[in-house]
């Protein structure tokens, strides 16, 4: 074994996105180097528990799931006890998706009590207004980030970040000294099609996401209802985990009187599908300051982009150059700038459209091979593993 992985969810579970994708094309990428690895993630699932069988990674990659129940979506279940402590005994160096989850927290004790060399990636759980949401409403939680969290994260070899604002989190409750390692996250561009120009009438947005209040939808809505055209749509494709928040948004689609369709989760082919048919993404996150922005990277910008999809972001997450490459547009925190940039979106031509296209799918492939990020990620988990001496990390941003 090169590495040990631990991972809350991975692929093909359904319903817990992002982390568990990014952990699965990290893995897939050290598995084409021909490095050996041992993961160990719950078999949780939405639709039923996972199998071993289903969970493809790569050759020299073994895969242990450990049955999960009660608190799915932390990936509780006792299994995982001593399938982690026999990773991280036998591990010459173990790298853990996500914080604050029951496997990835179980992890960073075990390799600190038995001083293992570990790197945790962080995956938005250290964005700074989060952190601050934590302190400030969820005490428990915050007690648990203090004498659980934090310490062990101040143990590790480094901490992975994707985006400077999050890396500014993890230095503001870590300490200045904090060992950083800023490397964006990958995707396999090759996995996906260059969809053509959507000849639909009006202009069609797309959101991929859970409906909650981090994520910022319902406010885009209130700003796109203000400035739409007759023609104009927009798609909604995620789970809903706010009870409260998803009866509001349930209030904005009845509102657009049939310009916005919700279509709850849907599979990998349905995504690619809803992409193919619209114009622009969209990713609003941090729009509403009561929810904070959790979203440090948004691994669905980038997949968007190999799609050849430009698209709109909020502003602070780790594509604030984004318009620098010509491939969409960035929006302030605030109705009026999400409505300029919905108008500019509006009046773009075929011509122009096609070049933002382009240019988010050129952008991927140069700058975020899952290969060579995977590359430089390994580079610091087996040198500072290695290493007699923590040193301080840094990889530059996504954006410089």
């Amino acid at each position: 074994m090169d590495v040990g992985i631990v991972t809350t969810h991975i692929p093909p579970a359904k319903g817990y996105g992002g982390v568990s994708v990014t952990a699965a094309v990290l893995t897939k990428a050290w598995a084409e180097r021909g490095y050996n690895m041992v993961l160990v993630a719950s078999d949780e699932s939405t639709d039923g528990p996972l199998r071993l069988e289903d969970v493809r990674l790569g050759d020299g990659v073994e895969v242990k799931l450990y049955p999960c129940y009660g608190f799915r979506r932390w990936g509780f279940g006792l299994g995982a006890i001593p399938e982690l402590f026999k990773l991280c005994v036998q591990a010459p160096v173990v790298y853990i998706h996500g914080i604050a989850t029951w496997p990835s927290t179980l992890a960073a004790v075990f390799c600190t009590v038995l001083r293992r060399p570990f790197m945790v990636a962080a995956h938005g759980g250290l964005m700074p207004e989060h952190v601050a949401l934590i302190r400030q409403h969820k005490p428990h939680k915050w007690l648990f980030y203090k004498w659980l969290t934090f310490p062990t994260l101040r143990r590790a070899i480094a901490v992975h970040c994707t985006s400077n604002t999050e890396a500014q989190g993890a230095r503001e409750v870590l300490g200045e000294g904090s060992r950083i390692l800023l490397v964006p996250n990958g995707i396999a561009s090759r996995d996906f099609t260059i969809a053509p120009y959507p000849t639909r009438e009006g202009l069609q947005l797309c959101f991929l996401g859970h409906i909650q209040q981090e994520k910022g939808i319902n406010a885009f809505i209130r700003a796109w209802l203000k400035v739409r055209q007759p023609a104009d749509r927009l798609v909604v494709a995620g789970r809903s985990v706010d009870g409260a928040y998803f009866q509001e948004f349930q209030a904005l689609v009845g509102q657009a009187q049939g310009a916005i369709r919700y279509q709850g989760y849907l599979e990998r082919g349905e995504v690619l599908e809803l992409l193919a048919a619209s114009h622009f993404l969209v990713l609003p996150s941090g729009l509403e300051e009561a929810g904070g922005m959790r979203e440090n990277f948004g691994n669905v910008v980038a997949e968007a982009m190999a799609a050849g999809r430009p698209v709109l972001v909020a502003k602070g997450l780790a594509w604030d150059g984004l318009e620098a490459t010509g491939a969409g547009f960035i929006f302030d925190r605030d109705e009026a700038s999400v409505c300029d940039v919905l108008r500019k979106a509006q009046t773009l031509g075929r011509l122009a459209w096609e070049q933002m296209s382009s240019n988010g799918r050129d952008y991927v492939e140069q700058q975020l091979d899952a290969v060579k990020l995977g590359d430089k990620v390994w580079q610091a988990l087996t040198e500072c593993g290695q290493a007699a001496n923590h040193i301080p990390l840094a990889e530059g941003s996504l954006y410089e």
